[in-house]
């Protein structure tokens, strides 16, 4: 079968012909690929940012792809929770099962984790084998393209829990990409006034439009900022930063109101300068979002079940497999929003 795949240390990813997966394993399921999202950390893999070379290079060649939706195929000895057919969404942080963090229960603190598409082969291929303890259940309702926005998803909803948030809040999103529309159209669902601030995104605005977000700031346009802190009038009750971007740090602090909480999600640059007396005198709280708790997904999936279609447009394009080069060029030019590959039959 056709899988993309990262082949050695250094920048570049390779499409190639790898055998199918034998049949699952116990506790396993085997999944037919239906399709997988395209993810800035793939993009991370491609150009070999650093960090990446440590975890990775013991497991290479390694099939990319972890948010993904397929149907099972076959059932590994002692699964009970799933049936052939069932469409299944894929968790990718797989704990090691053997560090301190997991003897103690701790699997979200795991210190040896092996992650889906990146340690353990994942998505970016026609089908897999994956530990049923990780999967999910998509309800029959739902789209089943739809599932591969679960993991993303997953993220923007971890990075509202982690900000406190309570259903009507005031949000502030910085960033217009993937992540960023996800938490948008995750926080307007659960009821509240949705910001979002981009930087010569008018292709990911259009988006945000179709997701019903109207308040929509182009830092690159004089004045905006301050449309945008009119907006806030006494501040936004919590901001998410989604932009990877240090300089958005300081922004957002400047629009959330007192004791208001900047959640970082943006996986970008290592350093940023923050106004520390306005976080002084404002008593403002800034709290990193990263290891999603296995308790979001359920909740991932309940929102995505009660209105699919309020979801829809976060995919934007659809593309082969065979396509991937082009669609992750297509992805870094943040000309897209969700990019879908669909292995071929």
């Amino acid at each position: 079968m056709l899988a993309l795949q990262k082949t050695h240390d250094g920048e570049g990813l390779e499409l190639r012909d790898v055998p199918r997966p034998p049949a699952p394993g116990p506790g396993e399921i085997a999944l037919k690929i239906a399709a997988t999202g395209i993810c800035g950390t793939d993009l991370g893999i491609q150009k070999w940012n650093p960090g990446y070379a440590a975890m990775m290079n013991p497991a290479l060649p390694v099939t990319l792809g972890h948010e993904t939706v397929g149907r099972v195929t076959a059932l590994g000895e002692g699964v009970q929770a799933f049936a052939i057919g069932d469409a299944v969404v894929v968790n990718p942080a797989i704990a090691c099962g053997e560090c301190a963090a997991c003897v103690e229960g701790d699997a979200v603190g795991c210190l040896d984790r092996r992650p889906f598409g990146m340690v353990l082969d994942g998505a970016f291929a026609g089908a897999v084998n994956v530990d049923a303890r990780y999967a999910y259940h998509l309800p029959d309702h739902v789209p089943l393209e739809l599932g591969a926005l679960v993991e993303p998803l997953s993220v923007g909803l971890h990075a509202l829990n982690v900000a406190g948030y309570n259903p009507g809040d005031r949000v502030v999103v910085f960033g217009p990409g993937p992540i960023g529309q996800g938490v948008a159209v995750l926080a307007k669902q659960m009821g509240s006034q949705v910001a979002v601030v981009g930087f010569r995104d008018a292709v990911r605005f259009d988006t945000l439009r179709e997701l019903g977000i109207e308040q929509l700031f182009d830092a690159s346009e004089e004045g905006a900022m301050d449309r945008l802190k009119a907006l806030a009038g006494r501040g936004f009750d919590l901001a998410v930063e989604a932009a990877g971007v240090g300089s958005v740090v300081d922004q957002a602090l400047a629009v959330l109101r007192p004791k208001g909480v900047l959640s970082l999600a943006g996986m970008g640059e290592p350093n940023a300068a923050v106004n520390i007396g306005l976080v002084v005198r404002n008593r403002l709280e800034i709290r990193g979002a990263s290891r999603i708790p296995p308790a979001v997904w359920p909740e991932v999936i309940k929102l995505l079940a009660a209105d699919p279609q309020a979801f829809a447009p976060l995919i934007s394009h659809r593309m082969k497999l065979a396509d991937a080069q082009e669609a992750f060029a297509l992805a870094k030019s943040g000309q897209s929003s969700k990019i879908l590959l669909i292995p071929e039959e």
